[in-house]
């Protein structure tokens, strides 16, 4: 079994937690995280808690690290865990910098290390299984896609600060620019986007509770992309992707769903997992481990993906404050 340590024991860290009790390849054998709440996630799972990176990185036992703390600190935490040789899972975003995130692959594959970014939803089975019926022909070629991601309340309003989370855009337009990309096989070249009213402690800090936006895509797809963070009843991850001779629906919340709409009918492909979430973030740490032995890992994302979404979300950021169509550089 692969050691893997956890760094980072807070909201997306304890999350995290409950998905490892599925992975089939990795063992957890650490947490890392200073905060004194993170000992009892530590019992309840098991596993000792340190609170010094350095001592974790030093342990023989542990092979790869998943990084879960907040933002600003994933450059300096994957630069240390790739020093020491080990590969790195870290959470959307890599980094709130697209040049950051390109030194950061370099330095991995230098170090003939693997590093993932968590776009989980390339490991969720109602997108794997859409991708790869898109990759049949089963609709044809993508002619338009529509990507909502809601989510049931906000989080605090420090948390929403651009300079901590990367704002709306970033912290959840991630997600969509990455799907738009991945499931279209072309990059994002064009962003449109507006803001919703918002309440007046999330817009203090320069942040709104929902965006609908418009990504373009190289091969003239549009991508319609409508993010909130104030859905009440709970969370929705839905995308649509219409193809020349047919439509997929993708329901990435509970235990997932996908229909398939073609001209003879609808079909609906049955759930894979009781919890679409955590089974694919469990996936999400057994590709790292496939990775650590020297496999292919096709679906996982790299660095150049994520600053790739990371450019797409930063035009739609810009389009939101300025009002005019951004081109992604």
């Amino acid at each position: 079994m692969t050691g893997l340590a956890l760094v980072g024991a807070g909201r997306m860290g304890a999350v995290h937690l409950r998905a490892l009790t599925r992975t089939r390849r990795v063992q957890l054998r650490v947490i890392c995280d200073p905060s004194p709440a993170a000992a009892a996630l530590g019992e309840a799972a098991g596993v000792p808690v340190e609170t010094e990176l350095e001592q974790t990185l030093r342990r023989d036992d542990v092979h790869c690290v998943l990084i879960a703390a907040p933002t600003p600190l994933h450059d300096q935490l994957v630069s240390l865990a790739l020093a020491a040789g080990k590969h790195v899972l870290c959470e959307k975003p890599l980094t709130l910098d697209p040049d950051a995130d390109a030194r950061l692959g370099a330095e991995s594959d230098r170090l003939n290390l693997g590093l993932h970014v968590g776009f989980w939803r390339r490991h969720a089975w109602p997108y794997r299984e859409a991708r790869r019926l898109i990759a049949e022909g089963a609709i044809g070629e993508p002619r338009l896609l529509r990507l909502a991601q809601w989510d049931a309340e906000p989080p605090p309003a420090s948390f929403c600060d651009p300079a901590v989370s990367g704002g709306i855009e970033i912290d959840c337009g991630v997600h969509e620019c990455d799907l738009a990309a991945w499931l279209c096989g072309t990059p994002v070249v064009e962003a449109f986007a507006r803001g919703a009213p918002t309440r007046r402690d999330i817009a203090a800090v320069g942040d709104v509770e929902s965006l609908a936006g418009l990504l373009v895509m190289a091969g003239g797809q549009p991508a319609s992309v409508d993010i909130a963070r104030t859905a009440a009843y709970g969370d929705v991850v839905r995308s649509e992707i219409v193809g020349e001779r047919g439509a997929l629906i993708c329901e990435a919340h509970g235990e997932g769903a996908l229909l398939v709409r073609q001209e003879d009918g609808v079909r609906e492909v049955l759930p894979m997992t009781d919890d679409v979430l955590l089974d694919a973030l469990a996936r999400q740490v057994d590709a790292l481990a496939a990775a650590v032995a020297g496999g292919p890992v096709p679906d996982a994302a790299r660095p150049s993906d994520a600053s790739a979404a990371l450019r797409s979300a930063l035009a739609m950021q810009e389009s939101r404050r300025t009002g005019a169509a951004v081109r992604v550089l």
